[in-house]
């Protein structure tokens, strides 16, 4: 994709919700007088603000803390020491440091700084530290919404020509922070449908495909995605070809919250998943189920999973691009992680139930590709769905009347797939009844001289 110039409007928001940081600006310009009582002639610290920082009071610390540390990264050259970077620390501290620094009243002085600073690296520190306190708890991220953090925050990401690299990334960050487990209930839920735009433009915009900035955007984006109703506003910004080009970038920490964007679309939506189908997610995503990273063959084996259960044009596309024997290799695999395991075994049961049981020659195809094989592994998982759909897909191979019907029979005594449907017939949980009963019918019905336990 060619670099965009044109800059991404961020469109003025009323709300209230901005007016705490508005207050203290003044035709949006940082007041200078603010920090007078902070520092000195010589733009040094004030010597009151580091006696208290050597106070044996922990309310007197803090205080100075906070106020030194806003004051000398706005002094004129700024002033870089420890006790400048003090509270910046202590916002990556515990739960009772952020909680203390934010009684100070450092938001809304964060919040200004990351507006109107003329201090390139003060205005990078205070868009990290914004994002650091909303990591810390939902109280913290509904202070920082409430107190108007998302109006400097999309201004960055609205206007990203403006603004420095670092900057990008404070600004991304701080969205992924505060937007990390949404739900209706949160503050910045409300805000969702602002930021939505604003940053399904910037992961256009950002082509530089190794940009923290984007692996952040991106973060911040499946979390909003969590929350169904922000699906369809989403896909409406026409970010799908983006997502699925993502798909396929070479630098991994980029991958990784795409694929997971990919699959909370797929997951809850039959018009994303049509989109990003069309679009090519199927083969964007073929490299990464054999990735070395465990937790891309995870999201890649998610993926797969869902468009599995798609429609039959899907289906049939995942199967003719070869997805099927990587999966029955994942699935087979005992060191694999189990839940890659059981999204691996969901894609095959589906297409094996849904596609191949009224398709003869998918069926065959299925076969061929050792599909079986893998559904007679997925047994042994403990992920009761998984294994009840596994066991379904078993049936329909020895069970559909067809020239591949008896292959299939063969391929079951051949491999472990006796010693694996015993097996199964052993295991203790009530909600399998059914399926145990499944196991035996398939033994006595199909495999008649396996259906009883050998004589000892």
């Amino acid at each position: 994709m060619s670099s965009k110039t044109e800059d991404i409007v961020c469109e003025e928001n009323d709300s209230s919700k901005n007016e705490a940081a508005e207050s203290n600006m003044k035709d949006g310009k940082f007041d200078d007088s603010e920090w007078d009582k902070y520092v000195t002639a010589q733009n040094r610290i004030a010597p009151e603000i580091v006696n208290a920082l050597r106070s044996n009071d922990r309310t007197a610390r803090l205080d100075a803390a906070t106020s030194s540390t806003v004051s000398s990264i706005k002094a004129k050259p700024p002033l870089f020491n420890p006790s400048s970077t003090l509270v910046f620390h202590m916002v990556e501290g515990s739960d009772e440091q952020v909680s203390a620094v934010v009684e100070q009243g450092t938001i809304p002085k964060f919040i200004l700084i990351a507006s109107s600073s003329p201090s390139d690296q003060a205005r990078a520190d205070a868009l990290l530290a914004l994002g650091d306190i909303g990591a810390d708890s939902q109280d913290l991220r509904d202070k920082l919404t409430q107190q108007g953090v998302m109006k400097p925050l999309l201004e960055v990401l609205g206007n990203p020509s403006e603004h420095q690299g670092q900057h990008m990334y404070g600004a991304a960050h701080a969205i992924q922070c505060i937007a990390h487990l949404i739900n209706p209930d949160s503050a910045v839920y409300h805000m969702v449908w602002d930021i939505i735009p604003i940053l399904a433009k910037y992961i256009e915009y950002q082509t530089e495909e190794t940009a923290e900035s984007l692996e952040a955007s991106l973060w911040a984006l499946n979390s909003i995605l969590s929350v169904e109703p922000t699906i369809e506003p989403v896909l409406h910004t026409n970010i799908v070809p983006r997502l699925v080009q993502l798909c396929a970038a070479k630098h991994a920490p980029t991958r990784h919250p795409t694929l997971r964007c990919v699959g909370r679309i797929l997951a809850s939506s039959k018009n994303g998943t049509d989109q990003l189908v069309d679009a090519g997610i199927i083969e964007a995503i073929r490299p990464c189920i054999t990735a070395e990273d465990r937790l891309e063959r995870y999201d890649a084996c998610w993926v797969a999973a869902n468009i599995a259960v798609g429609t039959f044009r899907q289906a049939k596309a995942l199967v003719a691009a070869g997805f099927v024997t990587p999966l029955v290799h994942i699935v087979s695999n005992t060191d694999e992680e189990s839940r890659a395991r059981g999204n691996a075994a969901w894609a095959l049961a589906h297409l094996t139930c849904d596609l191949g049981r009224y398709h003869h020659a998918i069926l065959e195809t299925l076969l061929q590709a050792t599909c079986l094989d893998g559904l007679l592994s997925a047994l042994k998982l403990k992920e009761q769905d998984v294994v009840q759909e596994s066991l379904k897909g078993i049936e329909v191979f020895v069970t559909t009347r067809r020239n591949g019907k008896q292959k299939a029979i063969e391929a079951v005594k051949a491999g472990n797939g006796v010693a694996l449907l015993r097996a199964f017939k052993l295991r203790p949980e009530p909600d399998l009844a059914y399926d145990r009963l499944l196991a035996h019918t398939i033994l006595k019905e199909h495999l008649r001289e396996f259906s009883l336990p050998p004589r000892v």
